[in-house]
């Protein structure tokens, strides 16, 4: 919540300066072009007036289409060269405008709004043109809403801009805090069970009087719980290591066959056994460590649910493949894409943790790939396959 609120600040901060910014400009643009609107109106005026002057020396009233008149002051005398049916105060006009000429804006009704243009031709006399500003208003209120829209317009494109870098912006910031808030929900998870089983074994044990035996089996207990929370931990810790790219694999080739055998050599079971099929060499590029640990994850999430499990080296493609193969219950069938997934249990028998989890991120990082499947005859199939050296490809 606190990243959105502050996403929805910069967006804001950002849309006020950019609004502020572009709206600077557009309000220029608006003074400019309403300047022109009402030169253009006054043009016409000025042209209406030529047109009344002329008409004056040649008696012609033909090109006169705007109210005008031909007012003398001292006769108060006033002559309208094209009919109208206002009554403006020409006399006042004339006598207030002495020998310079000069625009008015004036209401007689206080609806309708004109707008008169009074040129003295001598002293006492004058040329007064009058022109409704209905359509001129019209295009001035036109522009004002236009220019409005523009700017509220350019506001919500600013903030939607602002909106989206600043998500950008947070991204990895967001990323960094889902990861802890992940890595701490992982870690209680897996320490849950651990800490239930010492607080249990301990409160059992001290509970009341008991023999060597009894403390002995509740301390063997309590060190087994330790030892799982300590491998959940480190598995984690490892997981969190590939998460954030730290773990850089250092490839070199490697008998991915060899280390096959050396993996079913080490994990003891008194429950299962674990061979490797003997075959031909297998060379591939990989971490020796890493990939080690994967084979081993694999085939200890193997031992747990099966009596016998196979590893099996061949080569396919430009590829080196180990398929782990065990005699148990298999996947579920419904679960089948989301083994690798954390906390995920691929069968009653397994347990959900982040083993498998793991062996996908080492592979992935060895530039590999892993897949699982169930054998027809039954029993599970894990099957990794990393790059053949290149000497190899």
């Amino acid at each position: 919540m606190k990243l959105r609120r502050l996403r929805f600040r910069l967006a804001i901060l950002f849309g006020v300066v950019t609004a502020a910014l572009a709206i600077g400009p557009l309000l220029l643009w608006h003074s400019a072009r309403a300047e022109a609107i009402r030169d253009d109106f006054d043009v016409q005026l000025l042209e209406q007036m030529e047109y009344a002057q002329l008409a004056v020396y040649l008696d012609d009233r033909e090109e006169i289409y705007w109210s005008t008149w031909y007012v003398n002051e001292f006769e108060e005398y006033s002559d309208a060269l094209y009919d109208s049916d206002l009554e403006p105060p020409l006399f006042t006009w004339v006598s207030e405008a002495g020998s310079n000429p000069e625009f008015r804006d004036f209401s007689l009704d206080s609806v309708d709004t004109y707008r008169a243009y009074i040129r003295p031709l001598n002293e006492g006399e004058a040329l007064v043109t009058v022109a409704e500003t209905g359509e001129r208003n019209n295009d001035l209120s036109s522009l004002k809403w236009r220019t409005v829209l523009t700017a509220l317009g350019l506001g919500v494109a600013s903030f939607g801009l602002g909106w989206v870098g600043a998500g950008l912006a947070l991204g990895p910031t967001k990323r960094i805090i889902d990861a802890q808030q992940g890595f701490l929900a992982d870690a209680a998870h897996e320490m849950r069970t651990p800490l239930a089983v010492i607080m249990a074994s301990s409160s059992q044990a001290l509970s009341r009087e008991r023999s060597s035996e009894e403390y002995v089996r509740s301390l063997s207990e309590i060190r087994s719980a330790a030892e799982r929370a300590s491998t959940g931990v480190n598995e984690l810790l490892d997981l969190v290591r590939f998460d954030s790219g730290q773990a850089i694999p250092r490839l070199a080739p490697l008998r991915l066959d060899l280390l096959a055998e050396e993996v079913a050599a080490s994990v003891r079971s008194e429950d299962s056994v674990v061979v490797a099929e003997p075959g031909n060499p297998v060379i591939v590029d990989a971490d020796m460590a890493l990939l080690r640990q994967a084979l081993d994850n694999v085939v200890r999430n193997a031992v747990r649910r099966a009596e016998r499990v196979e590893l099996t080296s061949l080569t396919e493609g430009r590829y080196g493949v180990v398929q782990i193969t065990d005699d148990g219950p298999g996947f579920d069938e419904s679960k089948l894409g989301s083994v690798f997934d954390r906390y995920q249990r691929g069968d009653t028998k397994g347990e959900a943790g982040i083993g498998l989890s793991i062996v996908k991120a080492i592979v992935e990082a060895n530039g590999g790939d892993v897949s699982a499947s169930n054998k027809d005859t039954g029993g599970a199939v894990i099957t990794i396959r990393i790059p053949l050296a290149d000497t190899l490809r």
